[in-house]
């Protein structure tokens, strides 16, 4: 006989005694290693875990941005941290806040200031390809006052810090005008904000079809009020009725409501900002005047802007004989002087353009 006295001829209570063994000094051996990993986690901290600050930047890599050149191919991140550190300060942008003019009695919008995410661009450069160049990721900084602010103040002008310009095209007439300059403007890769006056729109299906075109190729559509006259009326529902109504219409063409009001003739009251404000527009006028309504020239126009124009400008047009055939001067000469035609939602923005501050 093989096993002890009672034990069935297969031998399974012996099997099951050795598989209890093994599984007992399976649990020592692993309670064993534990203990021993948490001793010398104790004495080297970190020990067992891998640690990302560790990972190493592959060979080759660059950082570059404007005339920065860092070499990070082989530092650690801690390294790679170290050296973006040292020059992360040459591409930082102070917020600048909206404020008031006295003397224009408008707001200035601000602008949102940006910082370099190290952390960030060290990951980027961690998961490059050797011999790749990285460029930084940014945060944005926005801002402590904004035109938010002042809900009831008028703008006149963009933030002068900002490279771009907005054209602002008020329509009551000139319907044989319209699209050359709108091709003019969008071909030379710029924006108008197109403002027309409710009467001009009210049963005209043809120029509802315009507008709506305007918008679906970039520009920005604002509101003019009802009628091509001063709206400054004692009667604040008289002044929500007709800003309302040419939204009304302006809606109805484009599928969408403006947020600006250009008031008529640039005529405004308290109580018109006041109204215009509490419906949710805000009500903008302008810093330069193109005056093209007089006809007294294209060269008498062109020279009004171009020896007159800054940055951050309103620029105010009309559609006219010789408006079209001004901008076409005018354009280049803005290209010229590193100035973007964009709408008014872009230049009110407090976003910073691309490259802001490269070169500060």
């Amino acid at each position: 006989m093989t096993g002890r006295a009672g034990d069935p001829p297969d031998g399974t209570p012996g099997l099951r005694r050795l598989l209890a063994r093994l599984a007992l000094t399976v649990f020592i051996l692993a309670a064993l290693a534990a203990a021993v990993t948490h001793s010398l986690a104790v004495l080297f901290p970190g020990f067992g875990r891998w640690d990302p600050a560790t990972a190493r930047v592959p060979a080759g890599v660059v950082f570059e941005y404007g005339e920065t050149r860092v070499e990070l191919g082989g530092l650690s991140r801690f390294e790679a941290h170290g050296a973006l550190e040292e020059v992360a300060g040459a591409f930082s942008v102070l917020p600048r806040n909206a404020y008031f003019d006295r003397v224009s009695r408008g707001v200035v919008p601000g602008l949102e200031g940006r910082r370099l995410d190290i952390a960030a661009t060290v990951a980027r450069a961690v998961e490059a390809a050797p011999g790749q160049v990285v460029g930084p990721v940014f945060y944005a900084v926005p801002p402590a006052v904004t035109l938010a602010d002042f809900p009831d103040a008028p703008v006149y002008q963009g933030n002068p810090l900002k490279s771009a310009v907005a054209v602002v095209l008020n329509v009551a007439w000139g319907d044989e005008y319209l699209d050359p300059i709108l091709e003019l403007v969008g071909a030379s890769g710029g924006r108008l904000t197109v403002c027309p006056v409710g009467e001009w729109l009210e049963g005209r299906p043809d120029r509802a079809a315009w507008l709506r075109s305007a918008a679906e190729r970039g520009h920005e559509i604002g509101n003019h009020g009802y009628y091509n006259r001063p709206m400054t009326y004692p009667d604040q529902s008289q002044i929500a009725e007709e800003i309302e109504a040419t939204s009304d219409l302006i809606e109805d063409a484009c599928g969408r409501r403006p947020t600006f009001f250009a008031p008529p003739m640039g005529a405004i009251s308290e109580a018109m900002l006041a109204v215009a404000s509490r419906a949710g527009y805000r009500t903008v006028l302008w810093s330069l005047d193109t005056i093209d309504w007089r006809l007294e020239g294209v060269e008498v126009i062109v020279q009004r802007v171009v020896t007159r124009v800054k940055a951050g400008d309103i620029i105010l047009c009309h559609p006219t004989v010789q408006t079209g055939p001004a901008f076409e001067r005018i354009l280049p000469v803005l290209a010229e002087k590193g100035l973007r035609v964009v709408t008014l939602s872009d230049l009110l923005s407090p976003a910073l353009e691309p490259g802001a501050g490269e070169n500060d």
